[in-house]
């Protein structure tokens, strides 16, 4: 029996990786500074426009975790995915990541659940892959907190 393995990328942050399937993942653009908002929560740093699309730009890791601190941006670059919600307003989401994302091939041997209880509403699961933690972002989840913070304040 073949071994089921699901091609991912994974995007460095400044202390693990978030991954996501490759499917979801359109573009890796360098960074450029995003267009704030006028009344937006820290971690929603902005939009940028890219294909005709207003894409707001977030840092996840300050989404999960408000004492995250700052996010450096001298090796950082926006990942823009795919949002898998009915959202009529935000179709991608930039995440800013530290670095060049790789692929990766995720079978279920090479992926261990780490934490259940008390991860935040945008985080599906925290996980280590060949002893690297990775997070596995709630993308309907993530959407709707996103366009609630950028659009209907």
């Amino acid at each position: 029996m073949a071994v089921a393995e699901i091609r991912t990328i994974m995007a460095p942050l400044t202390n693990s990786y978030v991954v996501l399937p490759n499917s979801a993942v359109a573009e890796v653009l360098a960074y450029t500074v995003p267009e704030p908002f006028k009344a937006s929560p820290i971690w929603l740093l902005g939009e940028i426009a890219w294909h005709g699309w207003q894409v707001p730009v977030i840092s996840y890791e300050q989404l999960i975790d408000e004492n995250a601190g700052h996010i450096s941006t001298s090796r950082a670059r926006i990942l823009i995915i795919k949002t898998l919600g009915e959202s009529t307003q935000v179709n991608y989401i930039g995440l800013v990541i530290q670095g060049l994302p790789k692929l990766k091939k995720v079978t279920a041997e090479s992926l261990i659940e780490k934490q259940t209880e008390g991860l935040a509403d945008t985080l599906f699961s925290e996980v280590l892959i060949e002893s690297q933690v990775a997070l596995i972002p709630d993308l309907a989840s993530l959407t709707h907190t996103v366009e609630q913070a950028a659009y209907e304040n």
